[in-house]
């Protein structure tokens, strides 16, 4: 199963950064090549994120860079980013 960052969807293809326990959840934290840190919650009954995945506008959908939240144009290939209703 691949796992992908919440925020801009690209693979995580590196190690947790770290382990442990919370209630009845085995916590792994994760860090994206974009920079954001996010927690997998997993149970027997029940598996998510925190952050949990959202339409972020910023994220350039084919390079995966965070570009500012005014920006219409990626900085860093050009791609049009896509229009998000807030």
């Amino acid at each position: 199963m691949a796992l992908n960052c919440p925020r801009c969807g690209s693979t995580i293809q590196t190690s947790p950064e770290r382990e442990w326990e919370f209630k009845a959840y085995h916590v792994t934290r994760y860090q994206c090549e974009c920079g954001d840190k996010f927690n997998l919650y997993a149970s027997p009954h029940k598996t998510f994120t925190i952050p949990r995945p959202q339409a972020l506008k910023g994220f350039c959908p084919s390079c995966k860079t965070r570009n500012p939240a005014h920006a219409i144009y990626c900085k860093n290939c050009g791609t049009k980013l896509p229009i998000t209703q807030a």
